[in-house]
């Protein structure tokens, strides 16, 4: 397997490396970590959220998933020319988050295709495939199928759409022996304790899910080396923690790999000497890879001088200047032809749905984090100062000052300097949500709920009647992770949002010589801070609010008494509740209306970006 390689090699490759997809950037010239290869390996993706086509303005997240599926054979044959195993794992949340898969009608149509030509020995659920009927309906008739006997639903089931009855999605478990190694393996999948799903499913908690017959024999059964729980959870949640301890209940030794997602973050958590738990990512911007050695076998054969079983683990920046060097292959010898199969297929779907489509030209980056929500830079302060004033006005309410209240979890990527897509669209805020209003309501009650839905963490799920589960969860994904874990900015669960034009000094860590260092993940988990295969300089992190709002239709710098106060209806429950704190006696649900029909926040930034960002020399 590859192993310290000569860097002119390196270099001199790079001229062979070229991205599939036409308008994708070649990737950069970095330091590299060598993998840890063990008995047993896995492949991890989660939170793809459709971003198959790869990242096309950012050089390190370039590859596409036809370019994956090649890395995926090439790393098999690697594995089994050493006599080892390599597993394909994801963890779900396929759906929702780019033209590939949200601009077709129906949803989805080219992306199941693309998906299931990659071999995934094991899969779960994430909740964006639960939030809708169609969506959940086309997993269970799609998706499953397409990965019989690989896709698990531990927690979760469906009615299904012919019968009516009510059914499991998927298979609750498996077992079975790897192939090389014969290596005895359980595995479960599971999703968190998720309410938000359409009421064609249904996710039983986790705590019920353990309790249950079926859970409780196959966690006894004896002849098993590794215990393998893959599923759309946190790796540091009380679901696995309570996976974790009813396993170990009857299992006190036996080895525990945990992969997870939802956070969209790098991690990897340690729950006792023989039991971790990979995340690895978001947005095919990582391909985890986690190994395992001083495994027991079916044979009862373990390798010489391990008694107890090493975890490695390395996360894989998504392009092809990586792919080639983990491989030790270029340009000619790494594609495989099913690979190129699907980067053409990829390239077609796009074209189809016409995502070059171009609607403006965006004169400076937008970043979500990387700047404070207030400065010019800031896509927040974008939507708080321009786009919302401007744009969101109800024809029947002509003249009547609004506060609109957006979550900043509606807003999912940055928007780079340069050329706004149809693809941009759907990527910024890839959402189908519309708009809701409250008729007339005090202004000093408006911005008092602004303030409570701000403090939600400390004061919403409070609440014993609150329906919202999780802290943080109307900001994205990333700061909900932050807080959970209560990390302090120096310590980093990879906060992105890259700018390739910034390149650093050379030269860090274990990582390869004399390459420039560009900004990228610096991720430190239980395992240490050498994770990221690729050596990056640090990226600054800061933090957003809940919600911001913006005052609408209101000529003249005179606090009006009155507004419509405005909101995502996504949030609308939250709204219910931050009103009862507010002292707003009113029926949210009952007494809310639509507010411009029709409309989503989508549509907004498309018109603006029409109306302001011209592509004019």
């Amino acid at each position: 397997m590859p192993s310290g390689r000569n860097i002119l090699i390196i270099l001199s490759a790079l001229a062979a490396v070229q991205a599939i997809q036409p308008s994708a950037p070649d990737p950069i010239a970095a330091p590299l970590r060598d993998l840890k290869w063990g008995q047993l390996n896995f492949l991890h993706t989660t939170d793809t959220h459709g971003w198959l086509a790869g990242h096309l303005q950012e050089p390190s997240y370039s590859a596409d998933w036809g370019d994956y599926v090649s890395f995926a054979a090439r790393m098999r044959e690697i594995a089994e020319a050493d006599g080892q195993d390599l597993l394909v794992i994801d963890t779900g949340d396929r759906v929702e988050g780019n033209g590939l898969y949200d601009s077709s009608e129906p949803k989805g149509l080219y992306i199941s295709e693309i998906l299931r030509q990659q071999h995934i020995d094991v899969m779960s659920s994430g909740n964006h495939e639960l939030y809708k009927k169609n969506t959940s309906e086309a997993e269970f008739l799609t998706t499953v199928p397409n990965f019989q006997g690989h896709y698990l639903a531990s927690n979760i089931d469906i009615f299904d759409p012919t019968t009516g009855d009510l059914v499991p999605l998927a298979q609750r478990f498996k077992k079975f022996t790897t192939e090389n190694q014969g290596i005895r393996i359980v595995a479960f999948g599971f999703l968190f304790d998720f309410t938000m799903n359409y009421n064609n499913t249904v996710v039983q908690p986790v705590e019920e899910t353990i309790k249950e017959s079926w859970f409780q024999g196959a966690v006894h059964d004896q002849e098993v080396d590794l215990f393998l729980v893959v599923g759309h959870v946190p790796v540091r949640s009380k679901e696995y923690d309570d996976v974790f301890n009813a396993i170990r209940a009857s299992h006190p030794d036996t080895p525990i790999q945990f992969f997870g997602g939802h956070y969209h973050i790098r991690d990897c958590a340690r729950y006792d000497t023989k039991a971790y738990g990979l995340a690895s990512g978001r947005f095919m911007e990582t391909i985890g890879f986690m190994s395992i050695d001083g495994l027991s076998t079916k044979d009862n054969q373990l390798r010489p001088g391990l008694i107890s079983p090493v975890f490695e683990r390395r996360y894989i920046d998504n392009n092809l200047f990586s792919f080639h060097y983990h491989t030790g292959l270029d340009g000619s010898t790494f594609p495989t032809e099913r690979g190129l199969n699907v980067s053409r297929l990829i390239q077609q779907s796009r074209s189809t749905l016409q995502l070059d489509e171009i609607y403006g030209c965006i004169p400076q980056t937008l970043w979500m984090s990387r700047s404070p929500y207030t400065a010019a830079n800031s896509i927040y302060a974008w939507l708080q100062k321009q786009v919302l004033p401007e744009m969101l006005n109800d024809e029947s309410r002509p003249g009547k000052p609004a506060l609109a209240i957006v979550n900043t979890g509606a807003i999912r990527f940055d928007l780079f300097k340069g050329q706004f897509t149809r693809d941009s669209a759907y990527i910024v805020s890839p959402f189908t949500s519309g708009f809701r209003y409250l008729k007339d309501v005090p202004y000093d009650k408006a911005t008092l709920i602004l303030e409570v839905l701000n403090k939600q963490p400390k004061i919403l799920t409070a609440s014993r009647d609150s329906i919202v589960s999780l802290p943080w969860s109307l900001a994205p994904p990333e700061q909900a992770a932050h807080h959970n874990l209560e990390n302090s900015r120096d310590v980093h669960h990879d906060w992105s949002m890259l700018d390739m034009s910034t390149n650093q000094s050379p030269m860090y860590g274990d990582a390869s010589p004399r390459l420039e260092v560009v900004p990228g993940y610096t991720t430190t988990d239980d395992l240490g801070a050498d994770g990221d295969d690729t050596a990056h300089s640090q990226i600054n992190f800061y933090q957003v609010p809940n919600c911001i709002d913006a005052l609408t239709v209101n000529n003249g710098t005179v606090i009006p008494e009155t507004v419509d106060l405005v909101y995502v209806d996504f949030i609308e429950p939250y709204v219910a509740l931050a009103a009862k704190y507010a002292g707003l006696n009113v029926d949210v649900p009952r007494e809310s209306d639509v507010y411009m029909p029709s409309t989503t926040l989508t549509d907004l930034i498309v018109h603006w970006v029409k109306d302001h960002w011209s592509c004019a020399a």
